[in-house]
C-alpha cells in the first residue's frame, strides 16, 4: 500500500503540494490523466472537509492519505485519511520577537549544528529472526520525496515490545533511541506509533546523540530482513 503526505504546509497550498508530489511518485508508472483526475478528487473532498470544519487558510496541516493502483487507476484509502490541524498563535510570533535578540547571540554555534529531523514518515519494511522482530525504514523528504535516514526494529513480547531506532541525518549527525510499543497486529498501526514516539522524542530532544559511524555500521544490521 503506498502513501502520500502533504508535509507541513499551510492549508491554502496544500492542493498544490499533494498534486506536485503525486506526479513526482507516480512518473512514468501511470497515465498522467489519471494522475490529475485522482489529485483533483482528493483536493475537492479536501476543500470541503476544510469548510466544514473551519480550516482557514493561513493555518498549517499535514494531510497523509494511502492508496493503491488498480489497472492503472489511483484508489484512495478514505479510511486511512488523516489530518493535523495547527492554527497561527499570536502570542507565540510576540515573544519570538523578544527571544531574537538572545537567540541571535548563539547563532554561529546554532548554524554549526544541523536541527534534527522533524519531518518523518515511518514505514514497514519486514521481518527478522523468524518473524520475531519487525523492522521499520524512518524517511525524511527531500525534495519532491523521500530518503531513508533510519529504521527501526521492534521485538514484542506479550503485549509489550521494546523498539530501537537509529538515525542518520545527512548534515552528519547520528541518534538512538530506545521506545516501549503496545501490541498490535497491524503494521500500519505500529507504524504510526512509532513516528508518534520519535517525533516527541525528537521535539524534546530526548534522542541520544551517537558516532555517526557506529550509527551507520548499527543501521546496516538494523535494515537486514529475511
Amino acid at each position: 500500500m503506498a502513501r502520500v503526505s502533504s508535509g507541513l504546509i499551510i492549508a491554502g497550498a496544500y492542493a498544490n503540494k499533494l498534486r506536485r508530489v503525486m506526479f513526482a511518485t507516480l512518473k512514468g508508472k501511470i497515465d498522467n490523466k489519471e494522475v490529475a483526475r485522482a489529485t483533483g478528487e482528493l483536493n475537492a473532498l479536501l476543500f470541503e472537509l476544510f469548510r466544514e470544519v473551519g480550516v482557514e487558510k493561513g493555518d498549517v496541516v499535514r494531510i497523509t492519505i494511502e492508496y493503491e493502483i488498480e489497472n492503472g487507476k489511483i484508489k484512495w484509502k478514505w479510511d486511512t485519511l488523516e489530518v493535523q490541524h495547527y492554527k497561527p498563535i499570536e502570542e507565540t510570533s510576540t515573544k519570538i520577537k523578544e527571544l531574537l535578540p538572545k537567540v541571535l547571540e548563539k547563532r554561529e554555534e546554532l548554524v554549526a549544528k544541523p536541527a534534527l529531523p522533524m519531518e518523518i514518515e515511518v514505514e514497514y519494511l519486514g521481518t527478522v529472526k523468524e518473524g520475531l522482530e519487525d523492522v521499520y525504514v524512518i524517511k525524511a523528504p527531500k525534495e519532491e520525496t523521500y530518503v531513508t535516514i533510519g529504521a527501526v526494529r521492534v521485538l514484542f513480547r506479550n503485549e509489550e515490545g521494546e523498539a530501537l531506532s537509529i538515525i542518520v541525518t545527512p548534515e552528519g549527525r547520528a541518534f538512538r533511541y530506545l521506545m516501549k510499543l503496545k501490541y498490535s497486529p497491524d503494521p500500519l498501526e505500529i507504524a504510526k506509533n512509532v513516528k508518534e514516539e520519535l517525533v516527541k522524542a525528537l521535539s524534546e530532544n530526548r534522542v541520544e546523540e551517537v558516532d555517526r559511524e557506529k550509527a551507520k555500521e548499527m543501521l546496516k544490521e538494523l535494515i537486514k530482513v529475511e
